[in-house]
């Protein structure tokens, strides 16, 4: 690929670009099922209240959350329950496009597609920042290497079919992938700029605002601005000092949203606290976000510690995998014993080595349940810049291998076509059979199921009246496509008596459970009875056994006992009682027109 637009590598440079816009379009408008990220979800009906009604209101409201509003002496019900566990930067994104969709922002897969309009809209955002990726670190790459090495890198990431899937999910990490390639690209541009005895001023603090971005966009991204800053600090060529001007935006940005947040609950933390406290005690986060009397962790070193060995021996185990199945990416570490001729390059190998490091350290912390699907899974934003240095080293040690005289294209790009062949694999396994799938079942393409199946969840808002609400294992994806308010299943059954009762002191009335997969995925039946929904096994066991005509008898004094199927599977004569999603309420409900 030439720089030059009317030169011999005009042409190819045109069909990467067709071919970038030609995979946009294939994974928002044929291969998408819908959001698949119950992050994404989470962020996307608070985005979509925020377009409805300009305030910062959630509809799936968090046990951990509520209780720190009630401590503070705030009166809140779930029909209006304030926001403070997400970051507010994408919502605010996706709110902005929402609001001119105001016709759409109510899912009905009868009246329309089976695939919910405002999902694909997500999708079109996440598409359109994998190719900012793309285009920065294109950039970065020209910066500190040459056109080859940048060329390999974008063709890379083009083939990447995980991260293609990622980046439409909805994941609240697909935001960070452009601000963290425009953040390397400004990192390359000051360190040239330092190397060159020029002034660094302007790039470190488009960085500082950068990173500033990025701790509002996914706060497990805290890690990646703590590595940039020692990045800054410990390798940027004549520039130590501009660590503070990086550090100046975030942390102006974080004491803003501590002090909003201590307006709301009367903590600067907020729900976020439960991220940080599941990070320093053996309680996983989203059991954290479910416990509505919070006791404080109890920080056990030698536990910290064997949890911290036993997440890093799982997730360097599938290294591969959390990197995208991108190969130059995996080549960084190899480049991390090479000694390049640029000081800049230098610079910035180190700083996303140490970048890597802090990832790896609040992964090792915080545990990834999902491995590489999981929504804090963050070491594939660091894949685009990796995959920079790999291809560097790609073309270093292929070239090892040629003669002097010897300029044909194996002798250039032969390790490379190696290389990406092998990291378009999945694309090419996969990719096709979804174009099958959507281009002959069109908007009736399979979901994400399980657990995610919308179409049947939409008829929840027609069974609940304005003032009701419900409780589930699933508040992001019944609250997103139901568009009815929600609360976090509980993890003491005591406690949603207390919630009740202070909900209906403020004119909300619980409706009833929805049970989805969420709480039935289990590695064994009996973790049905030890795991984090141990307490409500009876609605977790009762709908699977209802299929095979055999009863879970509830607790007496359970007033939910009435179940409403929202999936029936063809088992047997008494089909439409499979209940693997239902709605257990205590009456019944008709649906209103």
């Amino acid at each position: 690929m030439s720089s030059n637009p009317s030169g011999p590598g005009a042409l190819p440079k045109m069909v990467f670009y067709a071919a970038a816009l030609v995979m946009a379009l294939l994974h928002v408008f044929v291969t998408f099922r819908g959001l698949a990220s119950a992050g994404g979800m989470d962020q996307a009906q608070l985005a979509r209240q925020v377009a409805r009604t300009g305030s910062w209101q959630t509809r799936a409201t968090q046990p951990y959350a509520w209780a720190q509003m009630e401590g503070a002496g705030k009166e809140s019900a779930p029909l209006a329950m304030p926001e403070t566990v997400q970051p507010p930067l994408q919502p605010l994104l996706w709110s902005a496009a929402f609001r001119f969709m105001k016709p759409w922002q109510v899912y009905d897969p009868v009246g329309g597609s089976a695939v919910f309009m405002l999902d694909r809209v997500v999708a079109c955002f996440g598409a359109a920042w994998y190719l900012l990726t793309i285009f920065f670190t294109h950039g970065a790459a020209r910066r500190l290497f040459d056109e080859q090495v940048a060329a390999i890198t974008a063709i890379a990431l083009l083939v990447c079919e995980p991260a293609w899937q990622m980046m439409v999910s909805g994941a609240p990490r697909a935001l960070l992938l452009p601000l963290f390639a425009l953040a390397f690209r400004l990192y390359a541009s000051a360190a040239c700029r330092s190397v060159d005895n020029r002034g660094s001023l302007v790039p470190l603090m488009l960085l500082g605002i950068v990173c500033a971005l990025m701790a509002h966009t996914h706060w497990m991204a805290l890690w990646i601005v703590l590595g940039v800053l020692v990045g800054v600090a410990a390798f940027l060529p004549r520039g130590k000092a501009g660590v503070f001007v990086v550090a100046l935006f975030p942390v102006l940005a974080l004491g803003a949203w501590g002090w909003w947040n201590t307006q709301l609950c009367g903590d600067p933390l907020g729900g976020i606290k439960a991220l940080f406290q599941a990070q320093s005690s053996a309680v996983a986060h989203d059991s954290l976000l479910r416990d509505f009397t919070p006791a404080v962790p109890l920080l056990q070193v030698d536990d910290l510690l064997r949890r911290m060995g036993l997440g890093w021996q799982e997730q360097m185990g599938r290294i591969h995998a959390h990197l995208g199945h991108v190969v130059p990416a995996l080549l960084f570490f190899i480049a991390l014993i090479h000694r390049f001729r640029k000081a800049e390059a230098g610079a910035a190998r180190w700083m996303l080595a140490s970048v890597f490091v802090c990832v790896a350290a609040g992964m090792g912390l915080l545990g990834l349940p999902d491995d590489e699907s999981d929504d804090n899974a963050l070491y594939i934003v660091l894949m685009p810049a990796m995959s920079t240095f790999g291809a560097a080293m790609l073309v270093i040690l292929w070239s090892r291998f040629q003669t002097a005289d010897n300029f044909n294209f194996i002798s250039r790009w032969g390790g490379a076509l190696a290389a990406l062949i092998i990291t378009a694999l999945p694309m090419a396994v996969n990719l096709p059979v979804l174009m099958k799938f959507g281009l002959t079942m069109g908007g009736k393409i399979p979901p994400h199921w399980p657990p995610f199946l919308p179409e049947r969840a939409h008829v929840l808002r027609l069974l609940l009246e304005k003032d009701e609400y419900i409780i589930t294992d699933s508040p992001a994806f019944v609250a997103w496509y139901a568009d009815v308010p929600c609360v976090n299943l509980c993890t003491q059954r005591a406690d949603y008596e207390v919630m009740k009762k202070k909900a209906e002191e403020r004119g909300a009335k619980l409706a009833g459970f929805v049970m989805t997969p969420v709480s039935a995925k289990v590695e064994r039946i009996t973790d049905v009875y030890t795991g984090p929904y141990a307490e409500w096994r009876d609605l977790v066991i009762r709908g699977p056994m209802l299929a095979f005509d055999k009863d879970f008898v509830p607790h007496p004094d359970f007033p939910f006992k009435v179940p409403v199927p929202l999936v029936a599977s063809s088992v047997g004569e008494r089909e439409n009682l499979s209940l693997p999603m239902v709605f257990y309420t205590d009456k019944t409900r008709t649906i209103r027109k």
